[in-house]
């Protein structure tokens, strides 16, 4: 069997701020390193719930430099370099690989609506063609209820043909179950092509199914249990250790709060550190209430864990 090209529970990390809402680069390293220590096999940064697209490819470019210098490794690291400009998705493309990353998540150029599938190839090749480097590992990332574009099998099926190697992956993040096994059958087509959910609350199903593992957002606040399930799919009690997981996603975000403001706020009562409560606009932190509120209805639902 070939091997998968990433496999794993990926956190993509919160990126905690100053009161001038830069980047907390102390605090963001000491997170990583929890992040790697507590559960998780890699990490993602500047992906969705990282606030990605809030931060310039300066910004992202420095971050990551600063990790790397605090001796996280390299090779644990993914780096999300979808911008709406492809010139810009390239410049941190190259970045990440010359600081050694595993590779990069890539969303769609995202501002045009309804962009064809033709469009779609042409501007990851772009990306592909520009760093020019069988070296680099783009992981396609589908997520059309934030973007606004889907990513068709269809198009993975084209990338991965024409980009062997260099067309890695995907990360589906739409939800979607039977989405997800439209994307099977691409990998099952393409041999090391790695299937990765956006929510633990689909692991077990895409194990089952041949993918990869997760990157989640929910990994930044419980990677121990994620990775405990990751470990034990195929035991007997898989589907209940399944439904056991799920239940601080459907208690935290059955609050109706934002996602990413949500894990934020249990990150900062982890820790005590309050840079952790800061987002930046357009997006809009828990007021006190609000947080007292989260913390309620996690309290309530968290489970006896053994």
């Amino acid at each position: 069997m070939t091997p998968l090209s990433l496999s794993g529970v990926f956190a993509p990390v919160l990126t905690p701020m100053d009161e001038d809402l830069n980047i907390d680069l102390p605090l963001y390293i000491e997170f990583c390193n929890w992040l790697l220590d507590t559960g998780c096999h890699g990490l993602v940064l500047f992906g969705t719930n990282s606030e990605a697209t809030s931060f310039s490819t300066a910004e992202r470019m420095a971050a990551l430099d600063a990790v790397i210098e605090a001796g996280i490794p390299a090779e644990k690291l993914v780096v999300g370099n979808g911008t709406a400009a492809i010139t810009d998705g390239v410049d941190l493309a190259r970045h990440a690989l010359a600081s050694g990353c595993h590779g990069v998540m890539t969303l769609p150029p995202f501002y045009y609506p309804k962009v064809s599938d033709e469009g779609l190839f042409r501007a990851f090749a772009y990306i592909a063609d520009r760093v020019g480097d069988p070296a680099l590992k783009m992981y396609f990332y589908h997520i059309p209820q934030i973007s606004g574009i889907g990513l068709s099998a269809d198009l993975l099926d084209r990338l991965a043909s024409e980009y062997p190697g260099v067309a890695a992956g995907v990360k589906d993040s739409s939800g979607d179950p039977e989405n997800l096994r439209r994307f099977h059958q691409v990998a099952a087509a393409h041999p090391g092509f790695s299937i990765f959910c956006g929510t633990e609350s689909l692991l077990l199903a895409n194990l089952r199914g041949g993918g990869a593992g997760c990157i989640s957002g929910m990994a930044n606040v419980i990677p121990d249990q994620i990775r405990d399930l990751y470990e034990n799919w195929q035991a007997a009690d898989a589907d209940s250790a399944q439904a056991q997981l799920n239940w601080l996603r459907n208690a935290a975000l059955g609050t109706g709060y934002n996602a990413i403001a949500v894990a934020k706020a249990l990150t900062a009562a982890r820790t005590g550190a309050a840079g952790w409560t800061r987002v930046r606009p357009p997006l809009v932190a828990l007021t006190p209430a609000q947080q007292q509120m989260l913390h309620a209805a996690v309290a309530e639902a968290e489970p006896v864990l053994a």
